[in-house]
């Protein structure tokens, strides 16, 4: 009970931070993130995030200004540039196999599951792609901002981007898409509780619309 308590204490505790102290963060404590987000759920296991780890002061501040100016995303003492490789979802079939290998689905998926897959990635569009890729991203993006708060770090989620611009700066390739900027240091403001809606008006019971049964 008491970790179950402490994960939804860096949920409750999580807040955007704009504002950061000018101290570096380690070495250990960007591989913790990043182990974070490695370690994040994904469609098939497909695992398409790809991590840019900006610390330079020049190519931050290209990076605020590619942000239309966002201070925050030059004064963080480091930048994540959050990608998606589209590549990636052409090893689906591989990455079936290695699931089967460990047990996570049955050794009937090889004979059923990946020929229905490989086929439907002949007709599988760039914008499907990009979907899914985001909805996997995020569920990375998110592991490394939980795990920020409970290091006693903040991070910003940052969408507001020329996509080209970033790009170019960090020279991604065509292949790989920007999901996300996060900024990333000690904070040097404590935002208070953003509101949410509240848990009884965003549930429903067995069907949509269905407040009680």
């Amino acid at each position: 009970m008491n970790s179950i308590n402490e994960v939804l204490k860096s949920i409750r505790d999580r807040r955007s931070v704009r504002r950061f102290k000018p101290e570096s963060i380690s070495d250990h404590q960007i591989n913790v993130l990043l182990e974070s987000a490695r370690l994040a759920p994904s469609g098939t296991n497909s695992q398409p995030w790809r991590f840019v780890i900006v610390r330079d002061g020049n190519t931050r501040k290209k990076l605020q200004l590619a942000a239309n100016n966002q201070r925050h995303v030059g004064t963080a003492p480091v930048v994540i540039v959050c990608c998606a490789d589209l590549d990636s979802f052409a090893e689906f079939p591989q990455r079936v196999d290695e699931l089967i290998d460990v047990g996570a689905l049955p050794e009937k998926t090889r004979t059923s599951f990946v020929p229905a897959l490989k086929k439907s990635m002949t007709t599988t569009t760039k914008s499907n792609m990009l979907v899914a890729a985001a909805g996997n991203t995020a569920i990375a993006i998110t592991n490394m901002m939980i795990q920020a708060t409970e290091m006693g770090l903040g991070s910003c989620w940052v969408r507001w981007y020329d996509e080209k611009k970033v790009k170019e700066i960090v020279e991604i390739p065509d292949n790989v898409e920007v999901m996300a900027l996060l900024p990333i240091g000690i904070p040097d403001e404590h935002p208070s509780p953003r509101p949410r809606i509240p848990l009884k008006d965003i549930t429903f019971c067995e069907k949509y619309g269905v407040k009680e049964l």
